[in-house]
């Protein structure tokens, strides 16, 4: 499960600038005139028969909010007050639609973006983990590269009334005191779709690569996926399909 979730990560991975510019103006900036597509199911297949497919489900309501994100397994659902988000319920982590594009750094703690793009889009960073041997910390780096297409996931965010709890997420003020799950949305939240992500240990020597090759329809959304990770390990492929709410 955990080789799927790395591989995964390359769906809408990375951080984006802690400069005092709101998730929205970031995107809107880097995405002028972008399509508006919401995600309705994401489906990811190892292809080596490895493991059996992973289902992502993204239910409305009536209103065209998120009422809910589930896997089969787990369930999140949003509850609103006024319009707004006001609380995310059920099992697993709050913002559980994250987990995907967290996925890249989920064996690393985050230790620092070193440098951004002209949109926004970090390209190093600062990534540590602790030895599972001797359990000293080591430290790596992740240089990542990314295509013009915009976050495939930013309007389903939105649509779910995270995107506006992010906006209030001002990272230079009081950030130790808001939840964690928030400020980690803030930190990961994508301008653009990560096509390239290279991590290399403290030597540096490549710890492993990841490439993702996307099929945009023509207003640069994806229908498909292939996401090819190559490390000591070896190669792991999987693909992934999308659809989106009509």
């Amino acid at each position: 499960m955990k080789k799927k979730l790395i591989l995964a990560s390359l769906l809408f991975a990375v951080f984006a600038s802690s400069c005092s510019d709101s998730s929205s103006d970031e995107f809107n900036n880097g995405n002028a005139g972008a399509a508006q597509k919401y995600l309705k199911t994401l489906t990811v297949t190892p292809t080596d028969g490895s493991d059996s497919p992973s289902n992502f489900v993204v239910n409305y309501d009536s209103s065209g909010r998120v009422s809910s994100i589930t896997d089969g397994i787990q369930s999140n659902f949003f509850v609103y007050q006024n319009n707004n988000l006001a609380n995310i319920t059920g099992e697993g982590e709050p913002f559980r639609i994250s987990e995907l594009y967290q996925a890249p750094y989920q064996a690393y703690e985050i230790g620092e973006v070193l440098n951004y793009d002209s949109k926004g889009n970090p390209t190093d960073l600062r990534l540590f983990q602790e030895n599972e041997y001797d359990g000293e910390i080591e430290e790596f780096t992740a240089k990542v590269t990314y295509d013009t297409a915009p976050n495939t996931f930013f309007y389903t965010l939105k649509a779910a009334g995270i995107i506006d709890v992010l906006d209030n997420v001002e990272l230079n003020l009081n950030m130790q005191s808001l939840p964690p799950e928030i400020v980690k949305a803030k930190l990961l939240l994508p301008v653009n779709n990560p096509i390239k992500v290279v991590i290399k240990n403290a030597s540096g020597a490549v710890v492993s690569t990841t490439q993702t090759d996307y099929v945009y329809t023509s207003d640069k959304y994806p229908t498909s996926a292939t996401i090819t990770e190559t490390s000591e390990e070896g190669v792991s492929i999987v693909a992934v399909a999308y659809t989106y709410k009509q």
